[in-house]
């Protein structure tokens, strides 16, 4: 740990000190910080937030006073150009990191650069302290110019702290307080952050649930033969990111027992294909227009999915398959639904 702690007593006929405890300022090397797990796509895209660090500076007991004099500074170097590298050392694609003074990155690092928080009158961002030098947080962010592969990945770098707080000036401008400066050798923490990569493939449910049956209608209907069901296929997206464009395909195979029924699902709408959103939504969009249609989002196959141009009007029971192309972008975290009814025979 390092300190930097001068205390002045100035007694003069027209000032008088008392003593007081004080804590000297501390540099100090942190624990190791998990920035998160995230995605090789939400890398790439620069999805991940900026992740609080402790930058290893810490004044206990004192209160910033913005006297002319006064400075805190801060100056980050990396050794690797402040990459993150995997811990298996066949996986030799890096990511790669940036840092802050603020969670919102509008006060970035410049790498050898000082970065001033306060200079006397003139600089005032304290603001990004919450007032206080008490553990100083710097904030991280990771990223990717190519995809990474799962892992877990490293990176280290510095920061140089210099610093000077008085809490009472006298007359020339002289601390007649508690001086607490950083010392000639300027102390420096070393901070090591960690990060897990993993994919983060978008999700299936299915549930399929009777909707009619020739004997109850809709009031409790039972799964017999000549019933009307519908199945739902709920998609969500756990990533952080969005999904591309245009890149889903929903593929479902027919049930047993079971045929397409194009005509809806018993229940008073008609509607063959639903779709419903979930929260946040998804952004997605599915069209279906008719059976026979090779424009719209809704393909059926007769052979397994070998071929999507069956027309199923005159033979719905020859469907094997039915293929659902949702159109559009899926947002980080949403879900999107999508059902057709089927009936039993």
């Amino acid at each position: 740990m390092r300190t930097g702690f001068t205390r002045l007593l100035i007694a003069t006929a027209a000032f008088a000190m008392p003593s007081s405890a004080w804590a000297a300022c501390t540099v100090a090397d942190p624990a190791s910080t998990a920035l998160g797990t995230f995605s090789p796509n939400a890398l790439l895209g620069g999805a991940p937030p900026y992740v609080p660090v402790l930058g290893g500076f810490d004044c206990p007991a004192t209160t910033i006073s913005l006297l002319s004099g006064n400075f805190l500074r801060a100056t980050v170097t990396s050794a690797d150009g402040f990459k993150l590298t995997s811990t298996n050392p066949l996986n030799t694609v890096t990511a790669k990191y940036v840092i802050a003074a603020d969670g919102a990155g509008a006060n970035p690092f410049t790498a050898g650069t000082p970065f001033v928080y306060m200079n006397g009158t003139l600089v005032n961002l304290l603001g990004l302290l919450g007032g206080s030098a008490r553990n100083v947080k710097v904030y991280v962010r990771p990223s990717s110019a190519a995809a990474v592969a799962p892992g877990t990945y490293k990176g280290n770098f510095k920061i140089a702290w210099e610093w000077r707080f008085c809490d009472l000036l006298g007359a020339l401008g002289l601390c007649v307080g508690t001086l607490d400066a950083s010392p000639t050798t300027i102390p420096v923490a070393n901070v090591a952050v960690t990060m897990i990569v993993t994919a983060k493939p978008f999700t299936v449910s299915i549930v399929t649930h009777t909707t009619w049956d020739p004997q109850s209608t809709t009031g409790n209907p039972r799964a017999i033969p000549g019933s009307k069901q519908r199945t739902t296929i709920t998609l969500t997206n756990p990533d952080i990111i969005a999904i591309d464009a245009n890149s889903l395909n929903i593929v479902l195979p027919t049930p047993n027992r079971g045929a397409v029924a194009l005509d809806g699902d018993g229940t008073a709408s008609p509607t063959f294909v639903k779709t419903a959103e979930g929260s946040p939504a998804s952004s997605l969009a599915v069209t279906y227009s008719t059976p026979a249609s090779t424009t719209d989002d809704v393909d059926f196959s007769e052979n397994g999915g070998t071929s999507w141009t069956y027309d199923p009007t005159t033979t719905p029971k020859a469907v094997t398959n039915v293929r659902v192309r949702p159109r559009g972008t899926m947002a980080a975290g949403s879900s999107f639904s999508v059902s057709l009814p089927y009936v039993l025979f």
